[in-house]
């Protein structure tokens, strides 16, 4: 069963143009590693994550004003959930945004490169 990779190393010997521009993006995607599988999988797979960080903390969060709201104070209960879960969260899904804006460009990089590469060798 064949399946469609993004392998943009593929000819990377006979240009070193692309060639820096991999490194450039393998640097700035971090977590996102390139030519091993599709990066669309990838950044499905880091959403996945962010979401269970985003359940897990809340249950933690829930757990924590009902700890309070027994002993009688689900007020201080909600300001400490808030204090330590909600920075969490903003933090994961502010990363999980840029991820995906950056695999964007990258995509769009790629996908001119490819063109560019048929056009010149079509020519």
């Amino acid at each position: 069963m064949a399946q469609k990779r993004d392998s943009p190393s593929n000819g990377s010997f006979d240009d070193p143009d692309w060639d820096a521009r991999l490194m450039f993006w393998q640097r700035k995607l971090g977590r996102i590693r390139l030519g091993v599988e599709p990066v669309e999988e990838q950044v499905a797979r880091y959403r996945r994550v962010t979401w269970m960080l985003t359940a897990l903390s809340a249950g933690v969060a829930l757990m924590i004003v009902a700890l309070f709201t027994a002993f009688g104070r689900p007020d201080v209960g909600m300001i400490v959930a808030v204090f330590m879960f909600v920075p969490v969260v903003v933090i994961a899904w502010i990363d999980h945004g840029l991820l995906r804006l950056r695999v964007a460009r990258f995509a769009r990089e790629l996908t001119a490169h490819e063109q560019g590469k048929r056009v010149a060798g079509g020519l």
